[in-house]
């Protein structure tokens, strides 16, 4: 395997070993002057214009049309049937695709049911109208999810419905069920109550550009909440970054808090999540990562009390059927040192891998508020490495930690894409980074924040695609650069998470190595050096590319590929399907949404027969969450978890049947 720049780095260092040791042996890992993949040239070029695909080069972002894509949504989507505006969609499609993201940035700002019995003392008002109810980040946006369902084939033609039930029976095929809802977490349903901001804890942090362009990243960024332990009105849980759907059961994540369980047809929210119970007090924090290692069928979460002092992580693995695996009850906690800012792991076989960045914090600012943008700063400085055995594994809960060599890059909100132990045990992982691009200017904190490029320069960091190889045993760590363009939200096919991979999919800049929005979607072959990419047109803006199995293929990259796609010029959205063999010759089908969805962050495709619901399921789940909302004084705002506590959804129909019909 090439890499497109000559910089690797590779170095011998004192390591910390803690309760157990790793196998087995591995060979000596070599120092290598010119990284790998055979699109490798000259040092600083970019790869080689023969393995790459691609049409003509892309036309400068239209930043206005970007910035439209920070608009709240006023209008949710219970249950809609769409139909392809291009191309027509494959039979062999078939799952449910979730995606969550920030979608209202003046706080507050859903109307309420018609009948509800709690109003508002301050109506809605559009974005900008008044600026004291804007949030000064995305980031700090209330969380919604955009679920839709691909029934592939004819119902009715396959007999999945007899004759009799026919006439009352939607006509599903080439058609995709799409919900849009938001996520009624706690501070969401404090701000509707009130109409009006309420949690400002972020606001000074946001304002400060003391961690550059990296602390307040436009795209996602390092300071995520504040470091006040607990359930508290200064750490907002917005449930914004990711939606995981594992064991038929659909969680919203943020970085800080609880997990929210929503329903995976209607897209309700049932409240937050304990995990069954596994996490013990409601105040302890989770991170927004999940990773489901594909060969055993099992998720992994975790979580870190952040003390400046030192942190406590928390690794949590599940089974199939979303129970604790039997091994230490599916549990390990471990202390990590100083104040362990990290949002991101991978996971192998037998280990889960975290990087921990070193931050410089000051004791007084962390006593008095605990603001993170004057507690703590990035050292320009080595990172951690912390190999750490699964809950599963005989060690669990041993640690290794091993210090990666510093390039003048801080390993600071890393994006894991993958991770996995090969055969000689030498651990891989492939990561985006980001680096300081420069910027931080304040000025950019206000609504609509990137509407120029300079302004969009200003909030966001470098991005670049790197393969780290880990020795644990001798205490080796090397990276290479596979890519210094800017990429965000790199993918995998599901099915070889914590395994090895040999694709991966990205999306991109329309400015090559200049930071740019992710608007395009990149595919790169870590075998061959091949890369491809396809852009949209100058006011397109592609989200996060995620991978779709394709019934009855179980290639690498003979599924198809996914992603939300933002019209900033007509402010829609489409929902774009491609080929992931195929990514450079763009779209094989269309499907609006409805909608214009704001710009969102991380989600999942759910091809087991689970998650393949027909629109009559969908839209009866649907009309029973718009009821129970409605003649709910709380909008639903329901705690439960997946030890069954509460009424759950998935109980209604047996309580409430009347009520469907």
């Amino acid at each position: 395997m090439k890499f497109s720049h000559s910089l690797a780095i590779i170095a011998l260092l004192g390591s910390q070993t803690h309760g157990f040791q790793l196998s087995p042996s591995m060979a000596t890992m070599q120092s290598r002057s010119v990284s790998s993949l055979s699109a490798s040239v000259a040092e600083g070029s970019s790869m080689d214009t023969s393995l790459m695909k691609q049409q003509s080069p892309p036309s400068p972002p239209d930043m206005q049309a970007y910035s439209n894509g920070f608009k709240t949504v006023f209008n949710e989507v219970s249950c809609s049937l769409s139909t392809p505006t291009e191309g027509t969609l494959p039979t062999d499609l078939i799952g449910t695709y979730y995606k969550s993201g920030p979608a209202m940035f003046s706080a507050g700002s859903l109307p309420p049911p018609k009948n509800s019995l709690v109003k508002p003392k301050q109506p809605p008002v559009p974005d900008g109208e008044d600026m004291s109810r804007m949030v000064l980040h995305p980031f700090e946006g209330d969380g919604a999810v955009l679920a839709m369902t691909f029934h592939g084939h004819d119902n009715i033609e396959t007999g999945e419905v007899n004759t009799d039930e026919a006439a009352d029976t939607v006509d599903t095929k080439g058609k995709v069920t799409t919900r849009f809802r938001y996520v009624r977490t706690n501070a969401f349903n404090n701000e509707r109550k009130k109409g009006k901001k309420l949690y400002t804890g972020m606001e000074s942090t946001r304002s400060n550009d003391s961690g550059g362009t990296v602390g307040n990243d436009l795209s996602l960024p390092f300071y995520r909440h504040h470091l006040l332990n607990g359930l508290n009105k200064l750490r907002k849980n917005t449930s914004n970054t990711r939606a995981v759907y594992f064991g038929k059961r659909l969680l919203t994540m943020w970085a800080g808090g609880l997990p929210y369980k929503v329903d995976a047809l209607a897209l309700s929210t049932d409240g937050r999540s304990q995990l069954g119970g596994i996490i013990k007090r409601e105040e302890n924090a989770m991170s927004s990562s999940a990773v489901i290692d594909s060969k055993r069928n099992r998720i992994l979460f975790y979580g870190i009390d952040e003390q400046a002092s030192g942190s406590t992580l928390n690794i949590y693995e599940f089974n199939s059927k979303f129970q604790p695996i039997k091994e230490n009850d599916g549990a390990v906690q471990l202390e990590l040192p100083g104040l362990a800012l990290v949002y991101d792991f991978g996971v192998t076989e037998n280990y889960c891998v975290f990087v921990q960045p070193q931050l410089k914090v000051n004791g007084m600012q962390y006593m008095l508020n605990k603001e993170p943008g004057k507690s703590a700063a990035l050292e320009s400085e080595s990172a951690l490495l912390h190999i750490v055995a699964r809950p599963g594994n005989k060690d669990a809960g041993g640690m290794k930690t091993i210090e990666i060599p510093f390039d003048g890059m801080a390993e600071a909100n890393l994006q894991i894409i993958n991770s996995y132990e090969s055969e000689d045990g030498t651990i891989i992982f492939d990561a985006l980074r980001s680096a300081d691009s420069g910027g931080g200017s304040k000025s950019s904190t206000q609504w609509p924040w990137a509407s120029t490029l300079g302004d969009f320069q200003n909030m966001s960091s470098k991005k670049s695609l790197w393969r780290y190889e880990v020795n644990p045993k001798k205490g080796l760590v090397s990276k290479d650069c596979i890519s210094q363009d800017q990429l965000y939200f790199g993918v995998v096919n599901s099915n070889t998470s914590a395994q090895k991979h040999r694709y991966i999919y990205a999306a991109a800049g329309a400015m090559g190595e200049g930071v740019a929005p992710p608007q395009g979607i990149t595919k790169f072959d870590l075998d061959t050096g091949a890369r491809e990419s396809w852009f949209p047109e100058s006011y397109e803006f592609c989200g996060e590319p995620m991978y779709a199995e394709r019934r009855g293929d179980d290639s690498e990259d003979g599924g198809y590929i996914l992603s939300t796609l933002f019209n900033g010029k007509d402010e829609c959205s489409e929902l774009v399907v491609l080929k992931a063999n195929d990514v450079a010759a763009g779209p094989i089908a269309r499907v609006p949404i409805g909608i214009a969805v704001p710009h969102g962050f991380h989600g999942c495709f759910a091809s087991t027969d689970d998650a393949n619901w027909t629109y009559e399921q969908i839209e009866r789940r649907a009309k029973l969450a718009d009821k129970m909302e409605t003649r709910g004084s709380m909008w639903n705002e329901v705690k439960s978890d997946f030890s069954g506590l509460g009424l759950r959804f998935d109980d209604m129909e047996e309580y409430f049947g009347d009520l469907m019909n």
